[in-house]
């Protein structure tokens, strides 16, 4: 084509309705004269060949002009059907026309069959044809013209099969002769013709071969008009290429044969507009999809076929999911539309800044965030103090709009790694980390990823020290970070009481005040600080407070929570101010020990500033103390406590004085059966035991609620009223442990429930659940002295009343029966020597990948909800203080009918044990179960735990919390984008984990009060989830003060796994253990048990038998020893053994020991 021709093709337009292509000459753009689009073959001359229109592989090289008319018009009047090309296989161009039903197509010829030589187009021979390489490398003229890398870019982001086609395919399509000018009508017609397939004879004489020739034709003057309609750009005129490609690749002759309609009416039909909606886009699943017919059937009523442009598989729809897929569909286009008017409105330097423009972090009117410091390889947040934009005004030189319009400028608090460059150690400095500056200031790129919310109101140091833990920071920091969130924590109480809020975030007028200062909005909501408290000492203040190591190990009786007393600023301001800057104002009572020297009783005051409680054992002398006062009322419950039943006493209050009564009871109760203990053989102890354990839990139960109900006096609250009951109860519980004791077991206590029954369950070679994790599991609580430490037992087989009791009534209550029945039905049927049979496959035979067993899988099941029955049942009951169940198949996606809250699978579960234990601890004693008021289950799998939230939480039941730390998140399975309850919880089937992560968006988002779901990205990394565990499941798990926690414990976001998404080391597992210890020591004394679910890093434990190899190349092998049945193989594929090589450094076994080490650590109640 010449260079003249391009530049004709550059300048056309659209004339009026008959679409004639004008030239710059004012000619025919098409021919550079007056000749018009013919449909009818024609011999072409040497003239018009020169004049004839370009190849679409060029034209589409070109550049329209930029006043070209808005085709918005067109699409108004042709809304045509988009199919997704998957491959050049399925189109028509290769082989296809259409497609019909999935499973059903007509096989076309690619050139019209049998044409006699006048009716096909002429050829250009190679001299007067451009080749293929000469049209990739054609440039155009440099006023603004695209390049030949450009279109390679191009390309390159395209589907392969439709590039491809674009390059190569449609370059016979230039021979034809010029087609007639395509006229709306026109356009209309054929769109009509391809969507609804004219009627002919279908003869053998007269059928496919008429077909062929006609839509060979339409495809023609179709892919003519696109490559002739006008564009915006070079994107805009491929779109035009490819979306003409996808219009001829639909044929719908086999829906009509089945009796479909696929003809489009011109008016509504019906109430619900029948096949005038063919052609409607709508969204189902997710994904956009298309209406492409209509049936009225005699069973279902109206039905609406339509197909995925995804994948082009076809489903059908009724009349009330078509109204949703609708309103999904135009919901998503007012979204982004909104999203367009937003982006257009940011006065950015472009689209790589517009989501940070308006980023906002949450609390930044107080000043204090996270930041990442550009020095820390780790990823470390550290807290920091934003600066005001009026504080920045002398950083910066030259243009600010681009140094600051999407950075900040923070200061760090008390950082660790500026000390390396300090010549000389200051006075009084604690370690090497100390020795830097206490602040650094940082210019700080602003996102998501650079700035998150400062997650402390208040902290205890012990809360915090767990955090650190998960840092992977060398221990000598510790000093120094806390010293960071002590000023943090200071700086931020500040700035909430005394500096006023001139913004709130998502103020317009913030935004507008950054846009004037040329800056981030952030500087702008920051607050202020007074210069005076900018330069307060804060150094020295921190060097006299106390460090981690002067701060007690164990809490203070196990239950007193001891938040961190805040660094008061405006005190220090105004103490040095008149007239206590003289020192002439009387000081209060007890100050003067504040203000002395460092002493013992100072430090005592700043470790525990005034508790509400202090038991008789740490206030009496030693010498000898009368019975009737250790056992007095006094001895368990707070002074507020006490002063409230004596009050109520007094005024007659009957609800508060029978709380005291109930009390006092249970007290005297306990006493006497202490005295009878040590006369009752083992079986009365463990009875006995466990009866006065259980009421101690009762009465608890019943005084919140009697004190819900009561009318207090006044100054007293009814939250704390009932903190300071529950401590009371827990105190004669933990005196109960401690009085009644049973030889080889109580406190001091774990144990490691299994059973050898577990191994029944086989799945399929080459899953990632193998049987071989059982006896590893059982190998790494044995390297935690299970088995061999005096207090460490180990249970290896569970008794049949516990089997009896889980399958007859605690399973019912967690399972649906029609669940269970079919489980057990399709399990009873399998061979015995069948293995990786599919459990949890539907009617449609759905579901089931994932999820294999063999005959002795439902046993299996079984076994493990009764081993964490009987381990509920020796936690609550005084038997031990913690209990690691070693089972499996694993549960924790195991709903209460198949595949819960939308999954695509069960995720290698059959009955959930975490799920079951909690509904059997809460279950009335009338009915079999414990009574316990409250569970609280946390599931620090990779993977969320739908089916225990759908078991457990599915409505807000205030028995159960349940709390999730898990891969995932909206901006990986996606934003529930529409209202919908069902669709919007299910990951397409097959999809991959680059689409989401399964179970899918259930875990990315918390539905009520119950449930605390935690996404934590793509990967787990130990700074993340120890974030979490401090900032966000401490405290609601404090508050919500369970009876007993259970961890479903699943260990495959250890570094090594091969599902290869979590970064956990096995001492970050033995952490997180380590958290949720002393978490129930505080809320539950110390009750808390544990049950296996993922984690699959186990080396290969059995050779393979299909190679041979010297025995000086023998593979590396993990030895179990006896821990391993003989009757166990282990046949691993070959890629999964080379991605299972890393685990024999570190893996799940080594998870399991820290796990169970971190149990033992904690199982002493004091």
């Amino acid at each position: 084509m010449t260079e003249e021709l391009q530049q004709v093709e550059i300048d056309s337009v659209i004339d009026g309705e008959n679409m004639n292509f004008i030239g710059a000459d004012g000619t025919n753009g098409l021919q550079g004269g007056n000749t018009e689009l013919s449909s009818q073959p024609a011999a072409a001359s040497d003239q018009e060949q020169e004049s004839r229109p370009a190849d679409p592989v060029t034209v589409a090289k070109t550049h329209e002009a930029s006043n070209a008319r808005d085709t918005n018009k067109d699409n108004d009047h042709s809304m045509m059907i988009k199919l997704n090309l998957q491959s050049s296989s399925r189109n028509t161009l290769d082989g296809y026309v259409g497609r019909g039903d999935q499973d059903s197509r007509k096989r076309i010829p690619h050139s019209p069959p049998e044409l006699n030589p006048g009716e096909n187009p002429s050829k250009r021979s190679k001299e007067s044809s451009p080749s293929t390489d000469q049209n990739a490398t054609a440039t155009l003229s440099s006023d603004g013209k695209a390049t030949s890398d450009e279109f390679k870019a191009s390309y390159d982001n395209m589907e392969p099969a439709i590039a491809q086609i674009i390059q190569h395919k449609l370059e016979e399509i230039v021979d034809v002769v010029p087609l007639k000018p395509l006229t709306l009508r026109d356009l209309a017609e054929l769109e009509n013709s391809l969507q609804i397939g004219d009627k002919y004879d279908y003869s053998p004489d007269d059928g496919w071969k008429k077909i062929g020739v006609e839509i060979y034709n339409c495809s023609k003057r179709i892919l003519a008009y696109a490559v002739k309609k006008p564009a915006n750009s070079l994107e805009h005129r491929l779109e035009f290429i490819i979306d003409a490609i996808r219009r001829i690749t639909y044929d719908p002759v086999v829906l009509q044969q089945d009796g479909w309609i696929t003809k489009k009416a011109e008016s509504p039909e019906g109430s619900m507009g029948g096949s005038s909606l063919i052609g409607k886009r709508i969204i189902w699943q997710k994904y956009e999809a298309v209406i492409i017919a209509f049936t009225l059937d005699e069973t279902w009523g109206s039905l609406w076929k339509a197909i995925w442009v995804e994948d082009l598989e076809t489903f059908d729809l009724e009349a009330d999911e078509v109204q949703d897929a609708l309103a999904k569909w135009e919901k998503r286009q007012a979204r982004v539309h909104k999203k367009k008017t937003v982006s257009a409105n940011i006065a950015a330097g472009g689209t790589r800044h517009a989501a940070t423009a308006r980023f906002v972090v949450e609390g930044i009117e107080h000043g204090i965030v996270l930041a990442l410091p550009p020095k820390v390889s780790r990823g470390v947040m550290w807290p920091a103090r934003v600066m005001h934009v009026a504080e920045t005004s002398g950083f910066y030189s030259g243009s600010r709009r681009n140094a600051t319009k999407f950075q900040v400028k923070v200061v760090f608090l008390a950082p660790f790694w500026n000390s390396n460059g300090s010549s000389a150690s200051r006075e009084g400095a604690r370690d090497p980390y100390s020795l830097g500056p206490m602040f650094e200031w940082e210019t700080i790129e602003v996102s998501e990823n650079t700035l998150k919310k400062y997650p402390f109101d208040s902290f205890s140091v012990e809360d915090l020290m767990l955090g650190f833990k998960f840092l992977g920071l060398p221990k000598a920091v510790l000093s120094r970070y806390l010293d960071s969130h002590r000023l943090a924590l200071a700086l931020k109480t500040y700035a909430r009481k005394y500096i006023p809020t001139n913004y709130l975030p998502g103020d317009d007028d913030a935004f507008a005040s950054a846009s004037l200062t040329e800056s981030h909005v952030l500087s702008v909501l920051t607050p202020m600080f007074p210069q005076e408290v900018l330069d307060l000492p804060f150094d020295f203040i921190l060097r006299n407070l106390p460090r981690p190591n002067e701060h007690a190990s164990a809490l203070l009786d196990n239950d007193e929570t001891k938040s961190e007393t805040v660094i008061d600023i405006k005190s220090i301001i105004d103490s040095m101010t008149p007239p206590l800057c003289y020192g002439r104002k009387q000081l209060a009572q007890g100050t003067d020990i504040a203000l002395s020297p460092e002493t013992s009783q100072r430090k005592m005051l700043i470790l525990s500033p005034s508790p509400n409680f202090t038991p008789m054992s740490t206030r009496r002398e030693a010498e000898n103390v009368d019975d009737d006062v250790i056992w007095s009322l006094h001895n368990f419950a707070s002074e507020l406590l006490v002063n409230l039943f004596e009050t109520s006493h007094a005024a007659g209050n009957l609800h508060i004085s029978y709380l005291a009564q109930l009390l006092s009871t249970l007290i005297l109760q306990l006493r006497g059966l202490s005295d009878e203990f040590t006369g009752f053989d083992i079986k009365k102890q463990k009875n006995e035991l466990k009866r006065i354990l259980c009421q101690c839990l009762l009465v608890k139960g019943c005084g919140e609620d009697f004190i819900a109900s009561s009318t207090l006096p006044s100054g007293y609250s009814v939250a704390t009223v009932a903190v300071e009951w529950r401590k009371a109860c827990e105190r004669v519980y933990k005196r109960a442990v401690s009085k009644l004791h049973i030889d080889g077991g109580g406190n001091g206590y774990t144990t490691v429930v299994t059973d050898s029954r577990c191994n029944g369950h086989i799945t399929a070679d080459g899953a990632f659940e193998r049987p071989v994790r059982l006896p590893v599991a059982i190998k790494g609580a044995k390297l935690a002295g299970a088995g061999i430490d005096p207090n460490v037992l180990l249970i290896n087989t569970v008794e049949d009343v516990y089997m009896e009791l889980a399958e007859d009534n605690v399973i019912p209550r967690a399972h649906q029966r029609s669940y269970i029945k079919r489980l057990k039905s399709k399990i009873t049927s399998i061979s015995p020597e069948d293995t990786g049979v599919p459990l949890t496959d539907d009617s449609e035979g759905e579901g089931g990948d994932d999820t294999k067993g063999s005959r002795g899988s439902y046993t299996a099941a079984v076994v493990g909800i009764a081993a964490t029955v009987k381990a509920v049942d020796m936690v609550v009951g005084g038997q031990c203080v913690n209990v690691f169940c070693a089972i499996r198949p694993p549960g924790h996606h195991a709903g209460r009918e198949l595949r819960p809250m939308k999954a695509v699978s069960n995720g290698f579960c059959i009955f959930n044990a975490a799920a079951c234990a909690a509904i059997y601890a809460t279950t009335p004693l009338s009915l079999g179960g414990l009574g316990l008021r409250r569970v609280c289950v946390i599931d620090f799998d990779v993977h969320h735990g739908n089916g225990t939230q759908d078991i457990l939480c599915n409505t807000h039941d205030p028995r159960f919390l349940y709390v999730s730390m898990h891969a995932g998140g909206a901006h990986i399975n996606g934003f529930d984008e529409e209202d919908s309850d069902g669709e919007s919880f299910r990951l397409k089937p097959g999809s991959k984990t680059t689409e989401g992560i399964f179970p899918g968006r259930c875990g990315d988002s918390s539905p009520h009060d119950g449930v605390l779901n935690i996404p934590l990205g793509n990967r787990v990394t130990p700074t993340d989830l120890g974030t979490a565990l401090v900032s966000k499941v401490l405290p609601k798990v404090e508050n919500f003060s369970p009876d007993l926690i259970i961890l479903s414990a699943g260990f495959d976001a250890h570094k090594n796994d091969p599902l290869g998404m979590g970064g956990l080391s096995a001492e970050d597992f033995g952490h997180v253990t380590e958290v949720a210890c002393q978490l129930a020591f505080k809320t539950c004394s110390g009750r808390i048990i544990s049950v296996l679910e993922g984690g699959y890093g186990v080396p290969c434990c059995r050779p393979r038998t299909d190679l041979f190899l010297p025995k000086d190349e023998a593979e590396k092998l993990l030895d179990l020893g006896e821990d391993l049945p003989d009757s166990m193989g282990d046949p691993v594929p070959g890629l999964l053994r080379q991605r299972l090589e890393k685990c024999h450094a570190e893996g799940f076994l080594e998870c399991v020991k820290e796990h169970v080490k971190s149990f033992v650590k904690f199982n002493k109640r004091s």
